[in-house]
């Protein structure tokens, strides 16, 4: 079972990655945090496989600067950074970030977790 922690301020966006990624049984949610500070006491607690981080969280802390804290936390967590605004180029500058995904793409970020943990995604139920 691999293991998530979804960092996200806006309850309804943080309830819909948490449903969407659920759906998969090989993964398994830790936690559902809101800012750094929460984002970092559960890395280090839970040494989730893959941190899905969004850009404006609460706590003072942007996403991409609280990469790196949450790498040292958990450094063998991957760390996908989720935004509605184009941080591709800053992600790719941050040696913290494994992955970018914009929200608008929300549809690839189950693809986009497996990707980042290399396991291919569920056989579909076999049809008579």
């Amino acid at each position: 079972m691999k293991t998530l922690l979804v960092v996200e301020d806006g309850p309804d966006i943080g309830a819909l990655i948490a449903f969407v990624l659920g759906t998969d049984e090989r993964l398994a949610l830790v936690g559902l945090v809101e800012s750094a500070d929460e984002a970092l006491v559960a890395a280090r607690l839970h040494q989730p496989d893959v941190v899905v981080l969004d850009h404006y969280i609460q706590g003072g802390m942007t996403g991409l600067q609280a990469a790196p804290a949450l790498k040292q936390a958990a450094p063998a967590s991957k760390i996908l950074l989720f935004s509605d605004f184009d941080f591709s180029s800053q992600a790719r500058a941050t040696p913290a970030i494994d992955a970018f995904l914009h929200k608008r793409h929300f549809d690839e970020l189950l693809a986009t977790v497996r990707r980042l943990l290399d396991i291919p995604p569920l056989a579909s139920a076999a049809r008579p």
